[in-house]
């Protein structure tokens, strides 16, 4: 079952023995803010996979019939990673390097490079 099916669940079942309504509707806003947390988790994880997905799909059609453009695919690759790190991270270029294991600069070069806003 989903981290977020789990939490639907939760917030669906009645909730008992709490000693006010002011309780309730606490308990239940916490409850709806943490379903928020894991479909927003669950849809960043789905986006990384399709992207994953897209990219696999480009080498399952590789023949010797069709031509890839390699460094187009390791461009697109490399950027797409740079994406997903800066999002991981805030924006924030020196964690986003760490989790790359690059360079700072090294990094920001390449943001600058590929133009990713």
């Amino acid at each position: 079952m989903s981290t977020a099916k789990a939490v639907i669940e939760s917030v669906s079942t009645p909730l008992r023995g709490l000693p006010s309504r002011k309780a309730a509707t606490a308990e239940r806003v916490s409850r709806i803010r943490d379903l928020a947390a894991a479909l927003l988790d669950e849809a960043e994880s789905l986006d990384h996979d399709n992207a994953l997905a897209e990219v696999s799909s480009t080498f399952e059609n590789l023949s010797l019939k069709s031509r890839v453009d390699f460094f187009e695919e390791v461009r697109r690759f490399e950027m797409e990673l740079i994406r997903r790190a800066l999002e991981l991270s805030g924006g924030n270029q020196a964690r986003a390097a760490r989790l790359l294991g690059l360079g700072t600069t090294t990094l920001n070069y390449k943001i600058k490079a590929y133009q990713i806003p």
